[in-house]
């Protein structure tokens, strides 16, 4: 989305007086983009998850204004644990612990000044850290007694509708998320490099949660990439944030019809992440 396009829904461009109004706070929907900060091959940059997740995250706010709800998107959180990729330079992760009250501490602190309805969107798949988003959620209505979405398109929900490659687990820095990227913003992308990669056919969801693999290099991906990145295209790149930002937009409607309830976690987020010793 165009910058100018993208002002009138981004949370901190208003000002404290546009937020003044109790009873109008209360309706407002308001979309937290997560990423990382991260290595994503050698034609892909560091930002892609999140700039993904504040990609939809804008998209969806325009459409909920379409419908005459107000939507705005929070600044977009860029650390997350990453420690997948932590042997590539660039990459930096943050501790289960504070990826968890990092999260859950800016939705207590919005929903302390009456913002209740808040929807998260993911882009950064690291099963540590999708469990650290369902342990926010899970802490802030502990805390308060509301509750936050959270559209996670591991859940089949979600995954069923998306497309074949991202169901194959071949899914960082991929022909998904390169297609996503060259739709957003082509400068993005280093198109000389995209273009000679070959395809690593790599499954995450094999290397981690059946072989037990925890860094992108015992995966077998020297890059920092898998799939097949030089077939993207920039046209199935909207087609996929067109997909993206409806499946959010279910979410929301739950939130403003006051009926969010703790749903299924998706494949990343099925194991509660161990406790620090």
């Amino acid at each position: 989305m165009a910058i100018l396009k993208s002002l009138p829904y981004m949370f901190a461009n208003l000002n404290w007086e546009d937020l003044a109004d109790i009873e109008a706070r209360q309706k407002v929907v308001l979309l937290l983009p997560i990423g990382s900060t991260e290595a994503h091959g050698p034609h892909a940059p560091l930002s892609t998850d999140a700039t993904i997740s504040l990609e939809v995250c804008l998209m969806s706010a325009e459409k909920l204004a379409r419908r005459n709800y107000k939507a705005f998107v929070l600044p977009p959180l860029s650390y997350a644990v990453t420690e997948c990729a932590s042997q590539f330079p660039g990459t930096i992760s943050i501790s289960p612990e504070v990826d968890t009250r990092l999260i859950s501490d800016i939705c207590l602190s919005l929903v302390g000044g009456g913002l209740k309805k808040i929807c998260i969107f993911n882009s950064h798949f690291e099963p540590a850290h999708v469990q650290c988003i369902y342990e926010a959620i899970e802490r802030v209505k502990e805390i308060s007694g509301v509750g936050v979405a959270f559209t996670d398109i591991t859940r089949k929900k979600y995954s069923s509708r998306l497309v074949d490659v991202f169901q194959m687990g071949e899914s960082h820095a991929d022909w998904y998320e390169t297609s996503l990227l060259m739709a957003i913003d082509p400068s993005l992308i280093n198109e000389e490099k995209r273009r000679v990669l070959p395809r690593l056919a790599i499954n995450l969801v094999e290397k981690i949660f059946k072989q037990g693999l925890s860094k992108f290099k015992e995966f077998g991906m020297p890059g920092a990439y898998c799939g097949d990145p030089a077939s993207a295209t920039a046209e199935e790149g909207e087609m996929i944030l067109e997909r993206l930002s409806d499946f959010v937009i279910e979410d929301a409607d739950g939130l403003i019809l006051e009926k969010v309830t703790q749903s299924q976690r998706g494949l990343y987020g099925r194991q509660k992440r161990k406790e620090s010793q």
